[in-house]
């Protein structure tokens, strides 16, 4: 799920000048025992106006990657993206899986305009060898820490399938996003919630994603909140988000998964 394009959406992601916490920290590598592979279709709106935004298809498989076992997320997108009337945008995420931990090897994603002609690319590299995260963006050159626990956005939705529900200690892991930039989050459990579209209800469970803002943790009241739904009932599947589409400029949005 997401999600931070141009940042882009997905989670979507949100925070400004962020300070991006490199304290030390009990952050967690998240264990993965399910993947989806059916493809998932999102949709999202505004959340004030309920006036539609853009759509997306993300397909998880796996397959070999530099001759190991891996995983490759592919997402293609359409509409409104940050006020901007894009065509369309095409993201692909390979993964190396090591037992239940699944570790980012290194993404790429393309912003098109309506006449087809590339408005944004971005590619990072992980390497735990380096101990960096090696970003390039329309040429722009950035380099970021590559924490043991990292994820990027496109695997949040993969790892919150497999949140560690019925914990109450709230979970703590390392997020590149596509800014890019580089975020120590706070994962906490909110317990079960109840969504209703028409005459179905679905029962979930209810999470808050909150970023160490470090030094600039002064202004967290002012950061518009991030949820999450997930089926109570396995595997987990995905329902709701709820945050910014990107930066603190732009729309609270929701999105939801079309087989809901």
């Amino acid at each position: 799920m997401g999600r931070d394009l141009i940042t882009r959406r997905t989670l979507p992601f949100f925070f400004l000048m962020l300070f991006a916490a490199g304290l030390p920290s009990s952050a967690e590598i998240f264990n993965v025992t399910y993947i989806s592979t059916s493809t998932k279709e999102i949709r999202a709106y505004n959340k004030d106006d309920g006036r539609s935004l853009w759509q997306s298809s993300t397909r998880a498989e796996k397959l070999e990657v530099d001759g190991a076992p891996g995983l490759r997320i592919t997402e293609n997108s359409k509409g409104i993206w940050n006020g901007r009337d894009l065509r369309q945008w095409r993201a692909e995420n390979l993964y190396s899986i090591n037992g239940n931990e699944i570790i980012p090897v290194r993404s790429s994603i393309f912003f098109y305009d309506t006449n087809g002609l590339t408005v944004e690319a971005q590619t990072k590299t992980y390497s735990r060898r380096d101990g960096k995260v090696y970003c390039l963006k329309n040429g722009d050159k950035k380099t970021f820490d590559c924490d043991p626990d990292i994820i990027d956005k496109e695997l949040l939705g993969i790892c919150l399938m497999n949140y560690p529900f019925s914990r109450s200690k709230d979970l703590e892991f390392h997020m590149m996003t596509n800014e890019p930039a580089h975020y120590k989050m706070t994962m906490v459990n909110l317990g079960k919630d109840t969504l209703v579209y028409g005459d179905k209800k679905i029962s979930c469970y209810k999470l808050q994603m909150i970023p160490d803002l470090g030094f600039l943790g002064i202004f967290a009241p002012f950061v518009p909140k991030t949820y999450f739904w997930y089926k109570t009932e396995p595997p987990h599947e995905f329902v709701r988000y709820e945050g910014l589409e990107s930066g603190l400029n732009t729309p609270y949005i929701v999105m939801e998964s079309v087989n809901k």
